[in-house]
């Protein structure tokens, strides 16, 4: 608990820039975790595509994470109140939230395998939406608990843990 205390004091005073960091952390956490797995099957690991992730993690998906949220909670749904505010908020986040980025991250994705822009973009919107369907399977379920029961400045660390 000593790591959480330490982690939210540092959220408080730096907003921002913890969430692009845990949101670093998190995807670069995540593609370790994966290549890690794959590896006894490919004997290949790929530190620029860790970094890739880390790196889109910190300057793309932090960023919006912690503009958009703030947006639902502060702006959006104000009132706390409010019946079925939580559901409200997953509906909107839902669907808006995985198309923007996963579109993003998929023309990264293509882009660090060679592509060129054109053929990046083509890539981001043929794979955008069968990749959200895909995430529906778990993320309304994630964000409902996210915005019921955790607070907001641990909502991004409570969806790369879950």
């Amino acid at each position: 608990m000593k790591i959480l205390s330490i982690y939210n004091k540092f959220l408080s005073r730096h907003p921002f820039f913890g969430t692009c960091l845990t949101s670093a952390c998190g995807m670069g956490a995540g593609n370790l975790l994966c290549q890690t797995i794959m590896y006894p099957m490919t004997n290949h690991f790929d530190p620029l595509l860790f970094v890739t992730y880390a790196l889109f993690g910190f300057f793309v998906s932090g960023p919006f994470v912690k503009v958009w949220w703030d947006a639902l909670e502060f702006k959006i749904f104000k009132n706390p109140k409010q019946f079925l505010r939580p559901i409200k908020m997953m509906l909107l986040d839902q669907t808006t939230s995985p198309f923007i980025l996963n579109s993003c991250f998929l023309y990264v994705l293509a882009l660090y395998a060679g592509k060129s822009h054109s053929e990046a973009v083509d890539d981001a919107l043929n794979r955008c939406i069968p990749v959200c369907l895909e995430s529906y399977k778990v993320w309304p379920m994630v964000m409902i608990l996210n915005f019921y029961v955790i607070p907001p400045h641990n909502r991004l660390i409570s969806s790369f843990i879950l």
